[in-house]
């Protein structure tokens, strides 16, 4: 199997300088900016080695954070020394549905979160605004600061299609969102999440994209070595061998949240007591290492229950992000100097 030169090295780590670029600090006053200062990234060019990331970020008491880049988007919340948080979680929502504008983005603005928005042409073009987001809703998510990305250009399996069709779908949902006023689209969403050990693929949204969301797991490790499943120690796309590595750029993983949603029968209390132990998995394993190094991807879609309207799980789900849990402690008010390989 040949590997592209292009991006053999590129790594997954590469996503958090771009997680670092702009902080927003949510408190008593809103909208601060949180000080950093970014010490050094280097590219190396080794196959045996990946770019090395560090960073001195300060983060202070009294506080909720968001932290939050151009393509995803994640949230720590701070609180008094006495019930301190480190609820760290990348939140995405994809499909395109219509309550993620009417029902999500409310509780968002709520708590000042910011999220990921992919996106598929088909449906916002459909004319069909009782269901699915049309480009005014996109625009005005934008113009709102959440994140717009994208997923094809229709709900299509990446597999086995043609390499014609395959720019159709990932290059050419790219000129979709740019020509309705999309800024910069830098993130691709394969439909069903399945692409990841699918070379032409990979190479293909390489081609248009820096990074792809692809492939399951319940946290996503920035030095891509924490797979029970996999014995990869960087993030490079590919191995020595040229196989592709189970996490990388373009295998950014994620917690499918609707599919939890389906196997516990759309129970709000079970459904809410996973999300915690999801996001509580990751404060774990921060704690022991003494820095953040997994951090849940949690993936939506239909955020309303059509089979309990009344549901209120994502709201549930967003207010704990946000308020104080006594029985959490926090990493540090620091994270100095930790490299990402």
């Amino acid at each position: 199997m040949l590997r592209s030169k292009r991006f053999q090295n590129f790594p997954v780590v590469i996503f958090i300088f771009s997680m670092l670029i702009m902080i927003i600090v949510i408190s008593n006053i809103p909208n601060v900016a949180l000080s950093k200062s970014i010490s050094s990234f280097h590219h190396k060019k080794s196959s045996h080695s990946a770019p090395v990331f560090q960073s001195h970020i300060h983060m202070s008491s009294h506080q909720s954070l968001s932290i939050s880049p151009t393509s995803i988007n994640h949230f720590v919340s701070k609180t008094s020394s006495s019930n301190t948080t480190d609820k760290i979680v990348m939140l995405t929502f994809g499909d395109t549905k219509k309550s993620q504008f009417t029902i999500a983005k409310p509780i968002l603005d709520q708590y000042g979160f910011k999220a990921s928005f992919f996106i598929t042409c088909k449906y916002a073009n459909d004319g069909n605004s009782q269901y699915h987001l049309n480009w005014d809703d996109i625009l005005a998510l934008q113009n709102d600061g959440q994140d717009i990305e994208s997923k094809g250009m229709t709900p299509i399996d990446l597999n086995n299609i043609s390499s014609s069709a395959l720019n159709y779908q990932i290059g050419g949902s790219k000129q979709c969102l740019e020509s309705h006023g999309i800024k910069s689209p830098n993130w691709f969403a394969a439909k069903y999440g399945d692409v990841w050990n699918n070379a032409t693929v990979i190479n293909a949204i390489s081609k248009y994209y820096q990074f792809a969301d692809d492939g399951s797991a319940s946290l996503m490790f920035l030095h891509c070595d924490g797979y029970p499943n996999s014995k990869q120690t960087d993030c490079r796309t590919y191995d020595d061998k040229g196989n592709l590595n189970y996490a990388n750029a373009y295998s950014v993983r994620e917690w499918n949240h609707n599919a939890l949603d389906r196997k516990l029968l759309h129970n709000d209390q079970l459904i809410f007591q996973k999300f915690v132990q999801v996001v509580n998995s990751g404060i774990s394993f921060n704690n022991k290492k003494g820095i953040v190094d997994a951090i849940p991807v949690v993936a939506y879609h239909i955020v309303d229950n059509s089979l309990d309207p009344s549901s209120t799980w994502f709201a549930a789900e967003m207010k704990y992000l946000h308020d104080p849990t006594p029985s959490l402690n926090r990493v540090s008010c620091y994270i100095t100097s930790y490299k990402l390989t």
